[in-house]
């Protein structure tokens, strides 16, 4: 009956995704004006520049090649009213040249009107960067336009005005496949960091697992000298309510929408919290690796700071104080073009480090994470933009990209793997300055990967849920970056990352006969049967009770135990 429930569960959010998706899909189509990205190349004698620009595809289409014939000059209308037809006198000056002009009271589609009659060849409209997704035209009227018709941001004319006068412009969309260099850096980041904080952590809910169960010295279940060394408070797997995670998500929200009004401020609040984050995780990833080359072993006199009560290590003292070093650095160079490289290594620390320490219960939990964030995601990239209109001057700003990308401000937040384009793509002048993927984008698929190798590790299923999601986590990132291709605009990467992977395990466990017990997870023998008891009180025994030697301790006591498919569990602590 579990298992029927469980894959009632299953194609559910199968369904439910599908909907998701065709609803998306019909706003896109629906949401504002149908517009899409070009380039404007401008020359002049001194020299060539790119810039970006919108066009209105109700009006003529622009050219997908660059030609040496197709270029035009450029007259500057812009400090005059464009809505009306100028004096006969000026009609000349218009002949074969493209007409820049201001936004003004009438539409574009009277602005072109106006260009094509005096013989225009084409039309640049100014506009505020934050008012140019709020255009739109009119399909019945500019069909009578035979001229092209594109937005500039004010910044770009700024640029444009920098030029010597005499400034030839070609307004065209390259038609050309380019393959963006940065994306497969930061593919090959977050798969990597997925796999290595996903099988650490493995490795130490295994440790942890059996200290619980066996209770062994730290020292007895060191397994084939892996680079763990579990605190003595630590657990094998958190414990965490479906309440607390409704409330996690609910608190990312709320700090998110913080950020989106008060950002220049919490900013700051938000790249100190990094660097103390990222200083202990690099520690403790490189101080398990630094200990095994049996260096600087000898110890330094007691300490008591603070929290921290014993003596050190010298190469412990060594590896925080460059983890410190490193983070510091970052801060102070976070503005420098070169920037990236040292966050994105400080990013990749944090985010092993939480894989390894944030260890979830069981698929359940896997599940309703990842849910929520999925519809947290998709809310605040896609459909935020509908309601910014009513708290923001900018129409149609999505609240996830603006405190992603800083905005206005000269900040951006640390919390991403950020990699500068590195293509030849004129389009490029169309993208942020950098490739970006959040952090949430790989700890919230990571921590289920971590779950499956865990429970990889204590069934003996040879890490078969391991490696299909750690898989499925890299293709996702894929399809993402697919979607992010096809539609041109910023998607939210858990769209693609929840449902891939997440379905696959599931379905893995329908095959496998294993769902009930991957989806309840695992508990501790003590816990087990304490559950027992309360299920069957004790009754009086009047019999001597025989002592348990050490040969006989309790065995791992795990969800499902006693079905046929795992009987194997009764030799776990043997293997």
């Amino acid at each position: 009956m579990a298992e029927t429930k469980c894959e009632i569960v299953v194609w559910s959010f199968v369904h439910f995704y599908v909907i998701i998706t065709l609803l998306l899909t019909y706003f896109k189509e629906v949401g504002g004006a149908n517009y899409h990205y070009g380039v404007l190349a401008a020359e002049s004698s001194s020299e060539n520049k790119n810039f970006c620009i919108m066009y209105l595809e109700d009006f003529l289409p622009l050219p997908t090649v660059k030609q040496r014939k197709d270029y035009r000059p450029l007259l500057d209308q812009s400090d005059r009213e464009f809505c009306d037809t100028p004096p006969p006198e000026h009609h000349s000056s218009f002949e074969g040249k493209v007409v820049l002009v201001r936004i003004s009271n009438c539409s574009v589609v009277t602005q072109a009107q106006v260009v094509q009659n005096l013989g225009g060849a084409g039309l640049l409209v100014n506009i505020p960067v934050e008012n140019m997704s709020a255009v739109e035209g009119d399909s019945s009227l500019a069909q009578n336009i035979n001229i092209t018709v594109a937005l500039i941001s004010d910044g770009s004319v700024s640029q444009l005005e920098n030029l010597s006068a005499d400034v030839r412009v070609l307004l065209f969309v390259p038609d050309l496949f380019n393959i963006d260099i940065s994306l497969f850096i930061i593919w090959v980041v977050a798969v990597f960091t997925v796999a290595v904080g996903s099988y650490w952590s493995g490795l130490v809910r295994r440790s942890l697992y059996l200290k619980e169960t066996t209770k062994l010295p730290s020292t007895e279940i060191e397994h084939q000298g892996k680079p763990q060394t579990p605190r003595e408070s630590e657990e094998s797997s958190m414990r965490i309510s479906p309440i607390l995670v409704a409330v996690f998500v609910l608190c990312m929200g709320a700090m998110l929408l913080l950020l989106n009004f008060f950002f220049d401020y919490l900013v700051y609040f938000i790249i100190s919290l990094f660097v103390l984050a990222s200083t202990i995780s690099l520690y403790s990833c490189l101080e398990p690796c630094v200990k095994r080359l049996s260096i600087g072993t000898c110890r330094l006199p007691p300490v008591n700071i603070l929290c921290f009560k014993g003596a050190l290590q010298v190469y412990q003292v060594v590896v925080f104080l460059f983890a410190a070093a490193l983070a510091v650095f970052w801060v102070i160079i976070r503005n420098e073009s070169y920037s990236w490289i040292l966050q994105d290594i400080l990013g990749t620390a944090f985010n092993i480090n939480m894989l390894k320490s944030v260890r979830l219960p069981n698929l359940k939990i896997c599940t309703l994470l990842l849910i929520l964030l999925f519809l947290y995601d998709i809310f605040f990239v896609f459909v935020t933009p509908f309601l910014t209109v009513f708290f923001s001057l900018q129409k149609g700003e999505s609240i996830m990209v603006k405190v992603a990308t800083g905005g206005s401000s000269q900040e951006m937040l640390p919390m991403v793997l950020r990699v500068p384009h590195f293509n030849f793509d004129p389009m490029s002048v169309c993208y942020k300055q950098y490739s970006l993927l959040g952090f949430g984008d790989i700890l919230a698929p990571g921590l289920l990967v971590a779950y499956c190798h865990g429970y990889d590790l204590l069934v003996g299923n040879r890490r078969v849920y391991f490696i299909t999601t750690a898989v499925c986590y890299g293709l996702g990132l894929i399809i993402t970056f697919v979607g992010l291709y096809l539609m041109t605009t910023p998607q939210p990467a858990l769209l693609y990352l929840v449902p891939v992977t997440l379905i696959p395990p599931l379905l893995l466990g329908l095959v496998r006969k294993e769902l009930t017990l991957i989806w309840n997870g695992y508990k501790r023998a003590d816990n087990a049967e304490n559950e027992r008891d309360s299920a069957n009180p004790p009754v009086e025994i009047v019999e001597p009770v025989t002592p348990v030697t050490n040969s006989e301790e309790r065995k791992p006591v795990l969800s499902g135990e006693g079905t046929s498919e795992h009987a194997e569990y009764k030799n776990l602590l043997h293997s």
